[in-house]
């Protein structure tokens, strides 16, 4: 064997990667290759195996990941009667929900009080304004977000010894 030609060594990884990804038509994802092989699998094993001709990148999917993401809080003040005659009915019903709430609560919170899918920022920016709601400190909250991730596919066996 010359200096150039090296020896390939085959870890148990690619065993279990081949292994998973034989009969996988769709291909699987790293997160799907540990959940199948229940092995840890890193980034560099997949790399490794790729490098040896095992498997290849196919395309890519969107998941969903857990992620965090900080919101603003805010808090009830008062439902001051002056103001009362340029209040809308929107906002004398965010009035009514917030002076119900106990502390500092987010959008969402609130639009859950109030029995709605969402609300936003612009719908409670003129109570800021008029003084009947105080904007409160940041709060991280626990969410989802999309990523695309690469998919693995079968390319070859690994050569008998």
């Amino acid at each position: 064997m010359s200096t150039k030609e090296r020896k390939i060594v085959y870890s148990d990884n690619d065993r279990a990667i081949v292994n998973a990804l034989r009969n996988s038509e769709e291909g699987m994802t790293l997160a799907e290759l540990k959940d199948a092989t229940h092995i840890d699998l890193k980034p560099g094993h997949v790399v490794s195996a790729i490098r040896k001709g095992l498997i290849a990148s196919i395309g890519e999917r969107e998941v969903l990941r857990p992620a965090t993401r900080e919101v603003s809080t805010y808090v009830y003040v008062n439902s001051d009667l002056a103001e009362k005659a340029n209040r809308t009915e929107g906002e004398t019903a965010i009035l009514s929900a917030a002076a119900k709430m106990d502390g500092p609560f987010t959008l969402a919170e609130l639009a859950s009080a109030m029995k709605l899918e969402k609300l936003s920022s612009g719908s409670i920016n003129g109570l800021v304004k008029k003084g009947n709601i105080a904007k409160g400190d940041m709060r991280e909250i626990e969410t989802t977000s999309k990523s695309k991730v690469k998919v693995y596919g079968f390319v070859s066996e690994i050569p008998a010894e």
